[in-house]
């Protein structure tokens, strides 16, 4: 298309490979999101076998998952790791360590009214598992998406 001796078919092709472009970014973020999120999710799992989590039923292990992408607010792409395990806040957040009432002797000495069940013995500090992988995680995931920006700013 020429007007006035201006000849604007390139910007016309430019606009439609950004058109296009941007199609495939949403899919390629979508994607690469998804990626990360299992690299975290394995990250996370190691992280927890380091801090020494015994394994007394595998549910805390066979909990931890990577949910689902989806867009916030603001329009960003977002994906979490979490744990879906009845412990596994007590384990990254730390937990107050108690002992079950007996019927007499021994520690619990029966229950105490208005006093809860159990006796506080001592705080179990917590592990911080998602936190720490988190932390190392952090930096793997920069350079991987620095690396996919590259790639999609090529391919324009």
């Amino acid at each position: 298309m020429a007007r006035d001796g201006i000849d604007l078919s390139e910007l016309d092709e430019f606009t439609d490979r950004l058109i296009q472009s941007s199609k495939e970014a949403s899919k390629a973020q979508r994607k690469f999101l998804q990626q990360q999120g299992n690299k975290l999710k394995r990250k996370t799992k190691a992280q927890a076998r380091l801090a020494g989590i015994q394994q007394h039923s595998g549910n805390y292990m066979k909990g931890i998952k990577r949910g689902k992408v989806w867009k916030e607010r603001n329009g960003a792409q977002a994906v979490r790791v979490y744990s879906n395990a009845p412990p596994a806040h007590l384990i990254e957040d730390g937990h107050d360590q108690t002992v079950n009432p007996g019927k007499g002797k021994g520690n619990g000495h029966g229950v105490k009214p208005g006093k809860g069940i159990g006796r506080k013995v001592g705080h179990v500090e917590g592990r911080e598992v998602f936190l720490k992988a988190y932390e190392a995680f952090a930096p793997e995931y920069e350079r991987a998406s620095e690396e996919v920006v590259d790639e999609m700013i090529r391919k324009i």
